[in-house]
């Protein structure tokens, strides 16, 4: 993105030079009198996107921003590729500076989900310089493997790792012994799977964070016919969307709402 250009000024300036423009609604305004919060809703073509600010600037340009990401990542597809701007996706590498383009984190999310492995993981392993110039390393993992990433942010850091990590596995489609050593062992196997179960929950909220929505979950008192214990997530997406989970206990109840949650904003998703 331009510096000084605001993520507003930006789509309106790519979009109005093939003369259309995008439509900004002001969709709900919740929370205290004395501080509100505010969601808009941007519309290019078949494309929508929300954004939450406090204030009703601050919420369009979050939304403005959403679909930036949404026109880069999606800018292949149908509909957007063939009816909307089909050299916009060349012309914005990111919403960000550092020249890696559209959303990595978003895209290996996608991808662990849709081959059924644990969700990468996240850390900061690294912060140093000064003040107002401070360097970050973050780690990101899948599995056994292991790819930093730096940058003047977290998220800047973030994105470069979970990038360094996509082009590593762009090619893996199952996971071989050389990916996760150790992991035909029983203990090693077991491991996997729990890990796969906490994430959920974990993911779901990086997800919400990101695309500006909250989770809210409620465990129910009654057990399930066959004994089990029940939770509900709900997420204050547009429409409100309620799942369900059952487990053993009520962590396990919660990591399965949160699968069936995720799973829903992926079918939401999809063109």
């Amino acid at each position: 993105m331009a510096v000084g250009k605001t993520p507003v000024s930006v789509l309106q300036e790519l979009l109005s030079r093939r003369g259309t423009t995008p439509k900004y609604e002001l969709v709900q305004i919740e929370g205290a009198i004395h501080e509100p919060t505010f969601r808009y809703r941007v519309t290019v073509a078949d494309i929508v996107a929300m954004g939450i600010g406090r204030s009703k600037k601050e919420a369009k340009h979050a939304a403005a921003k959403a679909i930036l990401d949404k026109i880069v990542v999606e800018g292949t597809e149908d509909g957007i590729g063939n009816n909307l701007i089909p050299e916009m996706k060349n012309e914005i590498v990111s919403p960000y500076d550092d020249k890696i383009p559209g959303n990595p984190i978003g895209n290996l999310q996608e991808m662990c989900m849709s081959r059924r492995w644990p969700p990468p993981s996240y850390e900061l392993v690294n912060e140093e310089g000064l003040p107002h110039e401070r360097l970050f390393t973050i780690a990101c993992t899948v599995f056994k493997q292991r790819e930093l990433g730096t940058g003047k942010s977290k998220k800047l850091a973030k994105r470069q790792a979970a990038h360094k990590m996509l082009e590593k596995l762009q090619d893996v489609q199952s996971v071989p012994s050389a990916m996760s050593p150790g992991l035909d062992d029983d203990d090693d196997e077991a491991t996997a799977l729990n890990n796969v179960e906490f994430n959920y929950v974990q993911l779901l909220q990086e997800i919400a964070t990101e695309q500006d929505f909250e989770v809210t979950y409620v465990d129910i008192e009654e057990k399930s016919i066959k004994g089990k214990s029940q939770c509900l997530v709900q997420l204050s997406t547009l429409p409100v969307a309620v799942c369900y989970g059952t487990g053993s206990n009520s962590k396990e109840a919660q990591s399965a709402a949160a699968q069936n949650a995720l799973e829903y904003l992926k079918i939401m998703t999809k063109k």
